[in-house]
């Protein structure tokens, strides 16, 4: 079988750590990579044996390259996912698909008829231990769902030019719980209600944004959910779930180095957790390629979908306008 051709769109951050996963991938071709800033492009290029491109349209004009990786900045997606619809690629898009949800409903509107594969960047979805969960929901061994709590807190906040740009703490931060929430559930977010601060740095206030906020949301069934989320928690990522259901507790903890306890009169000692998501949920990110890849030579249907991007973002901005304003808010789809 020949090697899929892939372009990879963005070579910051994100984009080097799917463009690394993608060339580590037999059924792969990196083909192109592409980025605003040239030389990242090169750099990135010259590494994996690449083509570094000065012009995002010639991606597309390629004909070789089956698919793409939109990973360049928020607002740029909708652009590269009308055009992989014009161009018939195949696109995994990071998330979120945009920051306005009317311009989001605008583009899903513009591409439904897609015929090829657009998968959507909620990589927790493809982490082993949030899968175990969903599995054991899905079995209902241990009866409904009543409560879920989520913890998450990232290690430090990231730069200020960054949280300018990023939609604020429930768009960038909360929406993968969010969509976790959705996942296991298997149904929508109808109410919200959401209290924000400014504890870790003052400057944070000057965005305008939140550095700390809690949450509580409200299914359709009526499933009481908990999100809680700070920018700062020094021992490293804290990523944590509990899952209350009639007949039983489901809990996620922090994944640690080593599975090593030391037990003295002094106490028990613990190897560190993940500093860093990325670090957190590397495996979790394959998994999500070998998912897409897979999806597109057995031509299935990929998730998560455009459509769980688009409801998460709405309950995103519902919780933001409940902070804002002190009050529970009905969420509308």
């Amino acid at each position: 079988m020949n090697k899929l051709s892939i372009a990879v769109i963005g070579a910051g951050r994100i984009g080097s750590f799917h463009a690394n996963n993608l060339s580590l991938h037999p059924k792969v071709n990196v083909k192109s990579i592409y980025d605003i800033n040239y030389q990242l492009a090169k750099k990135l290029s010259y590494k994996l044996n690449a083509n570094a491109i000065d012009d995002d349209k010639k991606i597309f004009k390629d004909n070789e390259i089956k698919a793409v990786f939109i990973c360049s900045d928020t607002a740029s997606h909708v652009k590269y996912l009308e055009l992989s619809h014009k161009f018939n690629k195949h696109a995994y898009c990071e998330k979120p698909i945009h920051l306005d949800i009317n311009v989001v409903n605008r583009c899903l509107t513009k591409i439904k008829n897609h015929k090829n594969r657009i998968q959507l960047g909620f990589h927790r979805r493809y982490d082993i231990s949030h899968q175990k969960i969903k599995n054991l929901l899905k079995k209902r061994k241990y009866g409904k769902i009543e409560q879920i709590v989520m913890f998450d807190r990232d290690p430090s906040p990231p730069p200020i030019n960054y949280l300018k740009v990023s939609g604020g703490i429930f768009k960038d931060m909360s929406i993968h719980s969010i969509d976790v929430l959705r996942w296991f559930l298997e149904e929508e977010i109808t109410e919200v209600f959401a209290l924000g601060n400014v504890l870790v740095d003052n400057k944070i206030k000057r965005v305008p944004d939140f550095d700390t906020m809690s949450a509580i949301l409200k299914s359709k069934s009526g499933v009481i959910c908990q999100i809680i989320n700070s920018r700062r928690h020094t021992p490293g990522f804290d990523q944590r779930i509990e899952v209350f259901c009639e007949k039983g507790n489901i809990k996620l903890d922090n994944k640690h180095e080593t599975a090593v306890n030391v037990m003295t009169a002094e106490g028990i000692n613990k190897d560190k957790f993940s500093y860093h998501f990325m670090e957190r949920y590397k495996d979790a990110y394959f998994a999500a390629t070998e998912s897409f890849i897979n999806c597109i030579i057995k031509k299935s249907i990929p998730t998560p979908t455009l459509i769980d991007g688009r409801n998460s973002l709405i309950v995103a901005e519902a919780l933001t306008k409940s902070a804002k304003l002190g009050k529970k808010i009905m969420v509308k789809y």
